[in-house]
């Protein structure tokens, strides 16, 4: 295993604390292969949690946000429509992206 993962999450950066719940459930998931969070970034605004953002060639991109703070989050996996799926089920992504297939990269 690499010196900073953990859980298939790499700890390069630090993680939200509000995120940790999220990011635990998503390392759990077979389909999983890895979790990299990016830079904390300070904002405004009271939305919490985690929300979609795009596909890439390697998994889906997701924001988490908490009470002051927003992070990238990119997922690492070769069934990333599965993984969103079981992440919605389990109520931590509210809105549902769309089920097109992945694009041609």
């Amino acid at each position: 295993m690499a010196k900073y993962r953990h859980a298939k999450i790499k700890r390069k950066h630090h993680v939200v604390r509000e995120l940790e719940g999220g990011l635990s459930f998503l390392s759990g998931l077979a389909a999983v292969d890895g979790i990299i969070p990016g830079p904390i970034h300070p904002k405004a605004g009271g939305k919490l949690g985690f929300s979609f953002q795009y596909w890439t060639p390697s998994g889906f991109k997701l924001l988490g946000r908490s009470s002051g703070a927003v992070q990238e989050i990119f997922v690492i996996s070769t069934r990333p429509h599965e993984v969103v799926s079981l992440f919605q089920q389990a109520g931590y992504l509210a809105s549902v992206p769309p089920t097109a297939p992945l694009p041609d990269f």
